[in-house]
């Protein structure tokens, strides 16, 4: 039985309000609990789902793309048998594996192969539509969350669900966004029944959570972030407590089953070990900030409103000049790095350490009023808990950085970034000018980034499709290459050609991208003439996977920059034909 005070939300017998009494102007009566009209709150959640049409109707035609592919394999795989877990015979970057295993948990497979079932189809079209739901899941839970964090709920949901990381997620098949989707709506349902003291939203949270286990394996880290909330506010307890057994029991029925079936624990990588050595570390860090600063809020908004209070500003001159020494190194070092990316790279990597700093100087001014008197905002130590750590653990464990790695803390981003408006900005208009701006310019960059991958996608499918009335092949034609682009030229009847092959023949075609390729058997390579060659052009500069231009929206193996701006094609291919041999 509680002995504090029951006004006060989380009050124990130990502390009057709970571990740390919240200073937080939100709260269990301003946010999941708050008594708003239905109407008021049927026409947000109609402006939240029209939005999500917005961002993903035009693009749900779009082609194949990066690891689709891998997922659509497994899905074709689980309609004739749902549990399995591996592939006989595959191939992937240039090597054969007698039999490959997935590093995704079977969720988001299942739910293609469900997809497929239902229409009888495994093309684009019907399995776009049928993930539509994903983004409409985070723009419901996120709209939840910001009632609850933040006093403007509609327009910090348009803006995450603006950002190009979430937008662009929001036109393939991989399974970052189902698993962030999940892991929002678990989030939700468990802040609202601690908040609540409700158990059924409690349970139904951690089903949800366990749910998104299934869906990515980074959603593990739930079952520490949630306890954070429910310890915060003091009351961390056995009802609070034993729906995040759920997802444990999830994860390890699955892990019994992969053990029993596959005699080893589930695979959550391709390589084995983690690389932590110190250069590897710095440059998935460097990465991160990159990816942080150029691929969630627009960066001159998002520096911005972190420098409105506490003096931050004052960061601003040693943040941007660390940044041009290492874009001028970069720069004198790097054959692909001319001016125009250079500043780029200054804008993207000032905002992203920027906002690093920003929010961990916060947490100082909070812990040190803590000491003082125990008065600090609860709600801040948790989005930040939220965001650190799930920061730390995308740079440390792993490979690479890439935009659709932030998806697990672009939320808490997003919920501090309005918080600091609210506090920093009195005026209402000025607050109603800072909103329009973020929300438009985001979604600007949102669309531009999706527009461009939406045709670095269709240019593989392009390819593939128009080899055979270009080149005439009279032998087989081998193609080199992965992701949409490995998927369409197989659908072509072509033939995958992997390092060590020597199979190809004097007569036979081999095809190359610019983008994905691997070293060929120097008996092959030797035979081999050049053909013809075909460029990908666009109308628009702006590049998101280019070796050349240095963009790496999906990884930072192939540029340094989310995104950056070139006149070089989008991609190039590259036909040979094999000579007699040498």
């Amino acid at each position: 039985m509680r002995a504090g005070n029951p006004a006060v939300p989380g009050a124990t017998r130990h502390f009057p309000g709970g571990f740390l009494r919240s200073a937080s102007r939100f709260g269990p009566g301003a946010g999941l609990g708050e008594r708003s009209s239905r109407l008021t709150l049927a026409l947000s959640l109609g402006a939240v789902f029209a939005f999500v049409l917005l961002i993903t109707l035009p693009f749900a035609n779009q082609a194949f793309h990066i690891d689709d592919a891998i997922f659509w394999d497994f899905a074709k795989l689980n309609l004739e048998s749902p549990l399995q877990q591996d592939l006989p015979e595959y191939r992937l970057m240039g090597v054969e594996i007698p039999n490959w295993r997935d590093t995704h948990p079977p969720l988001d497979q299942l739910y293609m192969s469900a997809i497929m079932r239902v229409t009888g189809s495994d093309a684009e079209l019907p399995l776009h539509l049928g993930f539509i739901i994903f983004p409409a899941i985070t723009g419901i839970s996120m709209f939840f969350l910001a009632r609850r964090f933040t006093r403007n709920a509609l327009p910090a949901t348009l803006l995450l669900l603006a950002t190009p990381a979430i937008m662009a997620a929001s036109h393939t098949l991989m399974g970052d966004l189902p698993m962030t989707a999940l892991w929002m709506a678990a989030t939700a349902l468990y802040i609202s029944g601690v908040d609540r003291d409700s158990g059924w939203l409690l349970a139904l949270a951690g089903l949800t959570a366990m749910l998104a286990v299934f869906a990515g394996y980074q959603a593990l880290a739930l079952i520490l972030l949630l306890p954070a909330y429910s310890w915060l506010k003091g009351r961390l307890n056995w009802k609070t407590g034993l729906p995040l057994l759920l997802p444990v029991a999830g994860f390890g029925a699955y892990a019994l089953y992969s053990l029993a079936r596959y005699n080893a624990l589930p695979r959550f990588k391709h390589a084995k070990g983690l690389s932590i050595e110190g250069s590897s570390v710095l440059a998935r860090i460097e990465g991160n900030l990159l990816q942080l600063g150029g691929a969630s809020v627009f960066p001159l908004i998002l520096a911005g409103v972190f420098c409105l209070r506490r003096r931050r500003w004052l960061m601003l001159a040693p943040i941007i000049a660390a940044a041009s020494g290492l874009a001028l190194y970069y720069y004198n070092s790097i054959s692909n790095f001319p001016l125009a990316t250079a500043a780029l790279f200054v804008l993207f990597l000032s905002t992203g350490a920027l906002v690093i700093i920003a929010i961990w100087s916060e947490v100082q001014v909070q812990l040190v009023q803590v000491f003082k008197d125990r008065r600090a905002d609860t709600d801040f130590f948790f989005l930040a808990f939220w965001f650190f750590v799930m920061f730390a653990a995308i740079a440390l464990l792993l490979p690479h950085a890439t935009a659709k790695y932030m998806l697990p803390f672009l939320a808490p981003l997003i919920l501090l970034f309005f918080r600091e408006i609210e506090a920093g900005i009195k005026s209402a208009s000025v607050l109603t000018g800072v909103f329009v701006a973020a929300v438009t310019l985001t979604f600007l960059a949102g669309t531009a980034v999706s527009a461009a991958d939406y045709q670095l996608a269709q240019t593989y499918k392009d390819f593939a499709q128009d080899l055979g009335d270009r080149y005439h092949p009279e032998g087989t034609v081998w193609f080199v290459g992965e992701w949409g682009f490995r998927h369409y030229m197989e659908a072509e009847g072509y033939r995958y050609l992997t390092s060590a092959s020597t199979a190809p023949r004097e007569g036979d075609l081999v095809v190359r991208v610019g983008l994905m390729d691997w070293p060929l058997d120097h008996s092959v390579t030797d035979q081999l003439s050049l053909v013809g060659s075909s460029a990908a052009e666009s109308g628009s500069p702006l590049r998101v996977m280019s070796l050349p231009a240095n963009a790496g929206f999906y990884g930072t193996h192939w540029g340094k920059l989310p995104f950056t701006f070139s006149v070089l094609p989008v991609e190039r291919l590259d036909v040979y034909r094999v000579g007699p041999p040498v």
